[in-house]
């Protein structure tokens, strides 16, 4: 809990304590005055806690066990500065011997329907209490499964985008890879048309040297049936 919750919780209680120790007034004992302070807070907190666990019926535990010690803590002086201040004041009259015992009684009944009221209505609040605890945690579960379900949408995404980019990396492998090889290819082809275009000049030069030979064998004929 909050800091200052929990000194608000002590100072309320240390209150409640102080205004029963001082209603009390001085003629009663202080080991009666701790006595009577003792069963009144202990009987306070026993009904208290009786109420909110009435309340909590049917309830979510965590919803329950949420507010239980704030609530607790918190009406148990509240309920004492309503109830047990009065009885307080009504005691030490009764045991100066300005209060008769009867009157104590009606007074005690009094006191007794006022703290019965006070706790039907606690008995609501103390539900309504709940019920906000509960509504807050279902948010918080919904705001982690959401959360949850998100980081899980972003990994697949992430995962699906590596592997699309190991794909595309791959692929841009391979058409490198066959670019390269239709070059070479392409190479290959072109050094053997050079190859053929220079077969077709050695058998073209070679068609004109027989050419020129069968000439001049034709020359020579006619040069020596000349000379004859």
């Amino acid at each position: 809990m909050n800091i200052f919750i929990v000194l608000f919780i002590l100072l309320i209680n240390i209150v409640n304590i102080f205004a029963m120790y001082k209603l009390l007034g001085n003629d009663i004992g202080k080991k009666e005055k701790v006595i009577f302070i003792a069963v009144g807070v202990a009987v306070m907190y026993m009904i208290v806690s009786a109420v909110y666990w009435l309340s909590s019926i049917g309830m979510n535990e965590q919803a329950a066990d949420a507010g239980r010690d704030f609530i607790t803590f918190t009406f148990v002086p509240v309920n004492g500065l309503c109830i047990l201040t009065f009885l307080s004041s009504s005691y030490k009259k009764y045991k100066a011997g300005r209060l008769k015992a009867n009157i104590l009684r009606n007074r005690c009944v009094a006191l007794i329907g006022v703290l019965i009221i006070l706790l039907i209505v606690e008995f609501f609040y103390f539900k309504n209490i709940q019920n906000n605890a509960l509504e807050m945690l279902n948010n918080n579960l919904n705001n982690e499964i959401n959360t949850t379900q998100t980081e899980n949408n972003n990994a697949i995404e992430n995962n699906v985008t590596e592997s699309n980019n190991i794909v595309n990396n791959t692929v841009s492998n391979d058409t490198e890879v066959n670019t390269t090889e239709n070059s070479e290819v392409d190479n290959n082809t072109e050094l053997n048309g050079a190859q053929n275009e220079n077969a077709n000049n050695t058998e073209e030069q070679n068609g004109s040297t027989t050419e020129d030979a069968e000439t001049n064998s034709t020359v020579n004929a006619i040069v020596s049936n000349v000379q004859d």
